[in-house]
């Protein structure tokens, strides 16, 4: 990664960065996440702009302020490193199950995308029992509503490697459809992955 500047400091990489701020929440005495959330709750934030009154205000510690307006810029010009567009369902399924392979228990996940297939944000929805998962479209759609993605695809994985879909399976993947039409999001597909392979529910017409 190439040396970030700052107009106050220079760091090496985001890990530095983070580190930086961890050490100074720790010299006053915040050492976990339940400290951090009173001490938020002591100084009334509740959102980002409380955040930045706060740190550009007389009562934020120096060396805290810098670090969080060095963060803040990060954040703001990061991009994920993930394959940035599908071209075709092939791609989407094998990403999918390599990206799935090995897991021991159900998951269930939703990946969004904008109108030129890039992908906006991969999210885990649910962890299930070792062979068992329970998703709810309002879950998934509330983070469509978040990214205002175009369209996406859902995915779950049988461990076992058996990829036929199971009448919980399919009883999902149309309440999913339903939910999508409504919404005005495209529902590309859903893949069931395990060991390595996938079905696409959409080209073996299953919905």
């Amino acid at each position: 990664m190439k040396i970030a500047k700052s107009n106050h400091y220079l760091v090496n990489t985001d890990m530095e960065l983070v580190l930086s701020l961890v050490n100074q929440l720790e010299e006053l005495g915040i050492t976990n996440f339940n400290q951090l959330k009173k001490k938020i709750t002591q100084l009334r934030i509740t959102d980002f702009d409380d955040v930045l009154k706060y740190t550009t205000g007389p009562d934020c510690d120096q060396d805290i302020a810098i670090i969080i307006e060095e963060l803040i810029d990060r954040l703001r010009f990061s991009k994920p490193d993930r394959e940035s567009v599908f071209t075709s369902s092939n791609e989407v399924g094998t990403y999918l199950a390599d990206k799935l392979v090995g897991r021991k228990q159900e998951e269930f996940w939703a990946i969004y995308i904008d109108n030129s297939n890039h992908i906006i944000a991969e999210k885990r929805i649910f962890v299930g029992t070792l062979d068992k998962t329970i998703a709810h479209p309002r879950e998934v759609f509330r983070w469509a509503m978040i990214y205002a993605c175009a369209g996406m695809f859902i995915v779950h994985n049988h461990p076992s490697g058996k990829l036929f879909p199971s009448q919980s399976d399919l009883m999902l993947t149309r309440e999913m459809d339903k939910a999508a039409k409504l919404m005005k999001v495209r529902l590309l597909d859903h893949f069931i992955v395990g060991k390595g392979h996938y079905l696409s529910m959409k080209e073996n017409e299953l919905f």
